[in-house]
């Protein structure tokens, strides 16, 4: 048993130099400056995902997706005009905002309207791009004949969070307005679906969507007069961090030199470009084992990376946190000092015994979405430290799983007989030399399959991490239906991927505890037959060796 032990604990140490090699601060290399620029990768025309550098797309950072769109193409051209190397970082619309505003982004290029709330935390460039509103609604509907604001009435409608479309609801008379989608992709899957009735959106997204989706319409309410829309939230700008004037005028004078012509030709090109308008998806092929098969062999790669990824955060965040979870719950258990210790001890005793509560407490109380995003934008807000995604995954995976196994490790000290206890006190062992050689070898089997269990919650648990730009299998995913606009199949090749990776963790640590408890039989020696090693018993007497099993 504490051969096993020896070797788990070398084996979370070795987690713990593995997770700091892999998993550092990020920091550009070169002289030449690099540019961050932040985009969700998932909202044709502006930007979308792709398994190829085809049609000039670029590399996505810490990933081997590339990113295409308007947005990627008109950073590049920016990038080039003012001499930086452009990175494309890939992060979900709510933490477009928080990155650029903490400085983990220099950049955000992603449709994102220049309005007054948005400009209380974030400064914006002039506009790259000029917007209308449109609507979305489907072929053969209700509402197809649809032409102004006041033909949806009634409408079963929704667009996305945070963004001035959904704000735009609320002027269709009568309208059903259903919870804001995370993104556009949902969007057009809720339309689609027939979960909803129409869509707000900008001209460019309906009419990459429109291309894209020969089932849906089209309408036109810019020149609705019913449709009262602001100036500002027409203009889509580009998003800097506040106070950062150098950058916000060197992306100015690189807008000037492109012209409303050369602007309207790159976004025509951008939605040609997307994937399902190249002619090479057929878009009346709804069998599902035909686009199962298609995402496998454009995403497949993809998706192991992501699922090596979320292998990799869970295993490490999990031996870690086991780690601090063992510390934390022996620490828990040390008795509490007798009336007559001095004061200073026990004032010590007492906030040490505080500090360890309020950690378990607080990140047992709170999501990990949210720890992630507290640590990884704050740490560079407060601190100015650029951690990169992969160390905040760790991390933030490590201390989550430790709170909770700090409790499960006290619950298993505490379950062992208290009579084990008195009896090493009575040998004279300390309560460090008890710990360690009478309670935890047998502390450790009983919170075994606790560990197994926080193991497979972490598997299926990383897949917020992608809020803080952690590619791990679930983004890969909702990146590959964001292309194809084929939910249902690609999450359903996911399910399939994490039942394996947890299924075979199960079976694994299963193992374990059936070696950890050895052979079901066991030899019962009594002191006579110790006293003949022949095992032969003396006259008269009942000892001897006898096997005892199951």
């Amino acid at each position: 048993m504490k051969e096993t032990i020896r070797k788990i604990a070398a084996l979370s140490a070795a987690a713990v130099l593995l997770a700091g090699t892999l998993a550092g601060c990020s920091g550009n290399s070169g002289s030449r400056k690099v540019l961050r620029v932040g985009m969700e990768c998932s909202y044709a025309p502006y930007n979308w995902s792709q398994a190829t550098s085809a049609n000039g797309a670029v590399k996505i950072s810490n990933s081997n997706e590339y990113a295409n769109g308007y947005d990627v193409m008109m950073a590049k051209k920016i990038a080039d005009t003012i001499g930086y190397k452009l990175e494309i970082v890939k992060t979900k619309w709510d933490g477009l905002a928080p990155g650029v505003a903490s400085g983990k982004l220099d950049a955000v290029i992603a449709g994102m309207s220049a309005t007054a709330d948005r400009k209380k935390t974030v400064d914006f460039t002039n506009n790259y791009y000029k917007a209308t509103i449109f609507a979305l609604v489907k072929q053969g509907g209700k509402y197809e004949k649809a032409k102004s604001i006041r033909d949806l009435k009634g409408a079963v409608c929704t667009s996305q969070q945070s963004t001035i479309w959904y704000d735009l609801l609320k002027q269709i008379p009568g309208a059903r307005i259903q919870p804001a989608l995370a993104d556009v992709t949902s969007m057009i899957v809720s339309l689609q679906s027939g979960k909803c009735e129409a869509l707000l959106t900008d001209k460019p997204t309906a009419l990459a969507a429109v291309y894209a989706n020969k089932g849906l319409v089209k309408i036109d309410l810019g020149s609705d007069r019913n449709l009262k829309v602001p100036e500002e939230q027409m203009d889509i700008g580009i998003a800097v961090k506040k106070g950062n004037a150098e950058l916000e005028d060197s992306i100015n004078r690189a807008l000037a030199q492109i012209s409303e012509k050369d602007r309207a030709k790159i976004m025509d090109e951008a939605i040609q470009d997307q994937p399902l308008s190249n002619g090479t998806i057929p878009q009346n092929n709804d069998s599902f084992f035909y686009w199962a098969g298609t995402l496998l062999h454009e995403y497949g790669s993809l998706f192991l990376q992501g699922a090596l990824i979320t292998l990799l955060l869970a295993l490490v965040g999990t031996l870690i946190g086991c780690v601090i979870g063992l510390l934390v719950g022996v620490l828990r258990t040390i008795p509490k000092p007798q009336k007559k210790t001095n004061l200073l001890l026990k004032m010590l005793y007492g906030i040490l015994q505080f500090l360890l509560a309020a950690y378990i407490e607080v990140f047992r109380g709170t999501p990990m979405m949210v720890q992630a995003m507290v640590l990884y934008y704050g740490s560079m807000s407060l601190l100015h430290f650029d951690m990169s995604p992969m160390f905040a995954g760790f991390f933030v995976v490590s201390i989550n799983t430790g709170a909770y196994m700090a409790e499960s490790v006290r619950g298993g000290i505490e379950s062992i007989d208290a009579g084990q206890t008195e009896a090493a006190e009575a040998l004279g062992m300390t309560h460090w030399q008890t710990m360690a050689s009478v309670v935890m070898p047998q502390t450790f089997r009983v919170i075994l399959p606790q560990i197994g269990n926080n193991l497979i919650i972490n598997i299926k648990d990383t897949s917020v991490l992608n809020v803080i730009s952690v590619t791990e299998l679930y983004y890969e995913a909702n990146s590959a239906a964001g292309v194809y606009y084929r939910y249902f199949e690609a999450f359903f090749l996911i399910c399939v991927i994490y039942f394996i990776m947890t299924f075979t963790c199960s079976r694994l640590l299963r193992w374990m505890e059936r070696k950890i408890d050895g052979s079901g039989f066991y030899t019962l020696v009594d002191l006579d037959a110790m006293a003949d090693p022949a095992g032969r018993n003396p006259a008269g007497s009942k000892g001897g060796m006898h096997k005892w099993g199951k």
